[in-house]
């Protein structure tokens, strides 16, 4: 019996003990589940933190991007036909009167071109396009309306010509500028530069500020010396403009550091500020979120008034025990899914870069074949002149041999040769030898300088003449007639003589080809090629050559396409599709224009015309 008591008793003892001790291990258990927890929900916020981060660096890399194709449309404005002949019009002292007015126009229609086709979700991207001059005086404006906008003043520097594209953003009072600029070079100097104004309400709208939780969280535009473009939707958000730009600029890139910023007069919230550098931009992008929301305390007020009873912290443990879990699974995912698109974002830079880089080798390599197709195309053009490259050279040849073969047989057989007469011969020698050397130093520089841009000034008449001499023979051994009809006056051009007889040389020769089909089908046919040439006065005067032949003529859904690079309707082997290409850029290259008239079943004409040199007083006797 006292046994039994003394069991009691001690129990009874220890029952507190035991009560105080699953007490204790309940608020240890409820302490690891609270310390898991805690541990979950930084994990998580931190993660969102990186996700949030994430997509700024896509939207940076988005406007990378975007800013690259903006420097691509304006160095492809710079060096188009359009901007490149009107500077070269200015060099070559074309007044405004005989040309620069039209170049002019035609680069308004270029500009408004631009503007309407460039788009972003059905918004332009351009507002306006400016062409000025080395002097910073305006050509053209696309909007000449408008108030004149702020521009950075100062062109490019004379010794860097190949300087790229530069993207500047300024405030001007609360408007927002986006510039882009561009120099425009002309035989390695800068003689204007071309400026473009983007939408800023588009960028913002479709690259920047269209993050959906405007109050807690959003982007803004700065430069990298720390200037801040605030976004602009209308929300009540901190503003970091009155923080010291040198400030912003310190903010590391990549990572979140914590400033306090003024929400309005009264108002100051702290907020984390990351810079994310956009890629060969003076720019970037300031993501910004609240502190409130990232950094709040992770614990539930829940879990402190659990404490104080033992069944409701048995079921909130159990509860936690199921949350624990299952926000493990969903930041187990979020982090997977935050490292996948991570990894298909370093994998889409990096297709973009080989995709730079093949498109940059393609380029090369296409400019390297067009280059030699077009040697071999002027080298085929000199093989068909050498019949009458050897016609040429075979009449002075036989000149000398005669010569030299009479005072030869008189000095053989003693007949008295006076000085007079072996003077006279030998001076017809050197005569004939001069012209030999003249006729292979004219095939020499036209090999060399056909395609030149150098110009002088050249009477028209006497290319004609040069160019029917070297195909004269072989038009008349394949049973040809080539004719010539040139004016009697002195048709006075300013061009590259070697460059035009080289169009003359292809027309002629795509005639020839064209009357030999007709020759082998019909053999009552008297294939002519006729080659005329004259002055027009009636809209500004000007010198033009015609080639006409009477062959077939050329369909009309093939006229559409004559001037086509590598189109071509002749064999493989008989044709590159280079001629009227080549022929048509070296004819604008001298402001002229070239126009084919056909009708098919009567012939075949082309027309090339340049303006006549109006200075006739500055024209030399024979042309360089």
């Amino acid at each position: 019996m006292h046994s039994l008591t003394t069991i009691r008793t001690l129990i009874a003892r220890k029952q507190p003990l035991a009560v105080m001790a699953a007490c204790i291990l309940l608020m240890v258990f409820i302490g690891v589940l609270t310390a898991s927890n805690y541990r979950s929900q930084a994990a998580l916020q931190d993660s969102a933190l990186q996700q949030f981060r994430l997509d700024g660096e896509k939207r940076a890399a988005s406007l990378g991007y975007f800013f690259s194709e903006r420097k691509f449309d304006l160095r492809s404005m710079v060096a188009s036909k359009e901007i490149q002949g009107y500077f070269q019009n200015v060099a070559l002292g074309m007044s405004e009167q005989y040309g620069l007015k039209i170049n002019l126009y035609v680069i308004g229609k270029l500009f408004t071109s631009n503007i309407n086709s460039k788009l972003v979700q059905e918004s332009t991207i351009y507002q306006r396009f400016l062409l000025i001059d080395e002097n910073g005086d305006p050509l053209v404006d696309s909007t000449p309306a408008q108030q004149p906008p702020f521009i950075p003043r100062g062109l490019y520097p004379v010794s860097q010509p190949a300087e790229e594209p530069a993207v500047s953003i300024v405030a001007v009072g609360k408007t927002l500028q986006i510039v882009v600029r561009s120099p425009c070079i002309y035989k390695n100097r800068v003689v204007g530069e071309l400026i473009a104004w983007i939408d800023p309400d588009m960028l913002f709208r479709n690259f920047i500020d269209n993050a959906t939780d405007q109050d807690n969280k959003g982007f803004y535009l700065a430069t990298n010396s720390g200037q801040v473009f605030p976004p602009l939707h209308n929300g009540k958000y901190p503003s970091p403009q009155g923080v010291p730009p040198e400030v912003i600029a310190r903010i590391p890139s990549g990572e979140f550091s914590q400033l306090i910023l003024p929400v309005d007069d009264s108002t100051r919230e702290g907020v984390l500020l990351s810079r994310l550098p956009i890629h060969n931009m003076p720019i970037c992008l300031l993501a910004w979120v609240r502190s409130t929301a990232y950094l709040s305390s992770p614990l539930s007020w829940h879990l402190l008034l659990g404490t104080g009873a033992l069944a409701i912290i048995i079921l909130l443990g159990i509860g936690l025990l199921i949350r624990f879990n299952s926000q493990n699974l969903i930041l187990q995912q979020q982090y997977q899914d935050s490292e996948q698109q991570k990894l298909l974002l370093a994998s889409r830079n990096q297709q973009l870069k080989d995709a730079i880089k093949k498109r940059h080798e393609a380029e090369i390599q296409l400019e390297k074949q067009q280059s030699m197709r077009i040697r071999s195309d002027r080298l085929r053009s000199l093989g068909e002149m050498a019949a009458g490259i050897a016609h040429e050279l075979n009449q002075p040849l036989v000149g000398v041999r005669g010569l030299a073969e009479l005072v030869l047989v008189k000095i053989d057989n003693n007949i008295g040769i006076s000085q007079e007469e072996l003077h006279r011969n030998i001076a017809r020698i050197v005569e004939q030898s001069d012209r030999m050397v003249h006729i292979i130093n004219h095939v020499r520089l036209f090999a060399r300088e056909a395609g030149s841009v150098d110009t002088s000034l050249v009477n028209l008449n006497e290319v004609v003449q040069s160019a029917i001499g070297l195909l004269t023979a072989q038009f008349k051994s394949h049973g040809l007639i080539l004719a010539a009809k040139c004016s009697a006056e002195t048709l006075i051009v300013k061009v590259n003589p070697y460059s035009v007889e080289e169009v003359l040389l292809n027309l002629l020769n795509n005639a020839r080809d064209a009357l030999q089909s007709c020759v082998d089908h019909d053999a009552d046919f008297v294939p002519t090629v006729e080659v005329s040439t004259g002055r027009r006065r009636d809209a500004g005067e000007t010198i033009w050559v015609e080639v006409r032949d009477n062959g077939l003529g050329i369909a009309q859904d093939v006229q559409e396409h004559i001037f086509d690079p590598f189109f071509t309707t002749k064999d493989p082997d008989k044709g590159t599709g280079l001629g009227l290409s080549i022929s048509k850029s070296i004819v604008e290259g001298f402001s002229g224009t070239i126009v084919c008239t056909s009708i098919p079943g009567e012939g075949s004409s082309f027309t090339v015309s340049f303006p006549a040199y109006q200075h006739l007083e500055e024209t030399c006797s024979e042309p360089t």
